[in-house]
C-alpha cells in the first residue's frame, strides 16, 4: 500500500483491511480503548508486526506469553506500546542506517512479576529500512509493517548471562555495588540508575587481568566496575566522538573515533554496540578499563586486545579460577544467538567526514578533535553499515520495515 492514506480515527478498519495484520488487530482489541486512543493520537509511528512475526515469537518469553495467553492486558499493552514510536518516521527518512528512537513503553507498565521498561521518556528501539511502503492514517500517524516483534529490554544481569558474558556477570555479583541495574522490588534494593550507559568487557578481557582480580579487594572491584558505567546518559554509538565523559566512579572516560569508523573507550575497542537493556544501553568492549585519566595519544589501535591491557602488571587467569562464584540468572534457558543478516553489517559509529564536528561525531578527515566534555542526547541515528558488528534483535530490538 505504497503512499496510501486512510482517514484519521479508523485504525481498527485499517488493520482489518490487511490480512497479514489480523493478529495485531486481535491484540489491539483486547486492550479497552486502545484503538481509539491510538487513532486519535498525532505525531506517532506504528510499526505493525505481521501475523508471521507474531507466530515466530517463542511462547516462553514475556512477549510470547502476552501473545499466547491473551489474558493480561498490561502485558499486551506493554507489548503494543513498544511498537509505537514518538514522532513520524516515514520510509523516506528511514534508511539502512539504523535510527534509534523512543516508544510509548514506559515504567507505568508493571505486572507482579516484572516491569517492562524503565527509561525516562520511553523504551528505545532501533529502526532500519528494507522497503518503501507507508500507510498513513490521517496526517499525524505513519504505519509500517515489520517482520519481527520487538523485544522487551533485558535487565543488565540477565543480558550478561544470556549473551554469555559470564565474567562481567559474576564480577557484578561479587562487587555488590548497591545499584539497581535492572531489577526492581523490595528484594532488589539499591540506587536506581536508569538511563545509563555501560561497557561490558568480554570474558577474554577479564581473563587477561585475572591475576589482578585474584588479589583485588571488594572496594577495588567496585571502583573498577563503576568506571565502566556512565550514569544518567544514554549514549548510542552514532553519538560518539573524540570527547571525554565522566564515569560513575568519577574519573573521565576518553572516547576516540578513528577514520575506519571504529570507536574506542580509552584503549578498549567497542566490538558490539548498542545492546538495548531494560533501563540502559550496553556496549561490549575487548579490554577491562582501569580507573584514571587516559591520554588519547597513547591509543594503540593496531595492537591486539591482549597487548592493550589497562593493568600493566596483569597476567592471564582462566575464568574458572577467578575468585567469583555467584552467577545471576543461572539456569535461564534463553540465549541471544540469532541476528538477521541485515543487521550484521553495522560498525560502531559513522565514518568520519570533513564536515563532521567534534561535539557529537567524528572529527574532519579522521584527525582527532580537541578533547572536551559532552552530555550526549538521549536519541541518536546515523550508523553507517560497513563492517561486521551486529545488534541482535533479541538484545536490541531492531525492526525491519517491509
Amino acid at each position: 500500500m505504497v503512499g496510501s492514506c486512510l482517514a484519521q480515527g479508523d485504525l481498527a478498519g485499517l488493520l482489518a483491511s490487511q490480512d497479514d495484520l489480523s493478529t495485531l488487530l486481535e491484540l489491539v482489541g483486547l486492550v479497552p480503548g486502545l484503538a481509539d486512543k491510538l487513532a486519535a493520537a498525532s505525531n506517532i509511528t506504528i510499526v505493525a508486526p505481521t501475523n508471521e512475526a507474531f507466530a515466530a515469537v517463542p511462547r516462553n518469553v514475556p512477549e510470547g506469553e502476552a501473545i499466547e495467553q491473551k489474558n493480561d492486558t498490561i502485558a499486551i499493552g506493554a507489548l503494543l506500546a513498544n511498537h509505537v514510536f514518538k514522532g513520524v518516521y516515514p520510509s523516506a527518512v528511514i534508511t539502512d542506517i539504523p535510527t534509534f528512537a523512543q516508544t510509548l513503553l514506559n515504567s507505568s507498565y508493571i505486572i507482579p512479576r516484572q516491569p517492562f521498561s524503565n527509561f525516562t521518556g520511553g523504551q528505545y528501539n532501533g529502526l532500519v529500512k528494507n522497503g518503501d511502503d507507508d500507510i498513513k492514517l490521517g496526517e499525524g500517524i505513519t504505519i509500517h509493517k515489520i517482520d519481527t516483534v520487538l523485544s522487551f529490554g533485558a535487565p543488565l544481569q540477565l543480558f550478561t548471562y544470556r549473551a554469555g558474558f559470564l565474567a562481567m556477570n559474576v564480577a557484578l555479583e561479587a562487587a555488590d555495588l548497591g545499584i539497581d541495574i535492572g531489577l526492581t522490588g523490595a528484594d532488589n534494593p539499591g540506587l536506581n540508575i536508569s538511563d545509563y550507559t555501560i561497557f561490558v568487557p568480554t570474558n577474554e578481557a577479564f581473563e587477561s587481568i585475572g591475576s589482578v582480580l585474584e588479589s583485588a579487594d571488594k572496594k577495588t572491584l567496585q571502583e573498577v566496575l563503576k568506571y565502566h558505567i556512565i550514569p544518567n546518559n544514554v549514549i548510542f554509538s552514532p553519538s560518539l566522538g573524540n570527547v571525554t565523559v565522566p564515569s560513575l566512579q568519577g574519573d573521565n572516560l576518553t572516547f576516540t573515533v578513528l577514520p575506519d569508523g571504529s570507536a574506542w573507550v580509552n584503549n578498549a575497542r567497542i566490538t558490539f554496540p548498542n545492546s538495548i537493556l531494560f533501563n540502559g544501553i550496553a556496549h561490549v568492549i575487548d579490554s577491562v578499563l582501569s580507573p584514571g585519566e587516559f591520554d588519547r595519544a597513547s591509543l594503540t589501535p593496531k595492537a591486539n586486545a591482549s597487548e592493550r591491557v589497562a593493568f600493566p602488571s596483569a597476567s592471564s587467569v582462566p575464568i574458572s579460577e577467578l575468585p567469583f562464584s555467584s552467577i545471576a540468572f543461572q539456569g535461564d534457558q534463553e540465549t541471544y544467538s540469532t541476528t538477521p543478516a541485515l543487521l550484521q553489517t553495522w560498525i560502531a559509529v559513522a565514518t568520519p567526514t570533513a564536515s563532521a564536528s567534534a561535539t557529537g561525531n567524528a572529527s574532519g578527515q579522521g584527525t582527532p578533535a580537541p578533547t572536551g566534555q559532552q552530555q550526549f542526547p538521549g536519541a541518536a541515528s546515523g550508523l553507517v553499515p560497513v563492517a561486521a558488528l551486529a545488534l541482535s534483535v533479541a538484545v536490541g530490538a531492531a525492526a525491519v520495515l517491509l
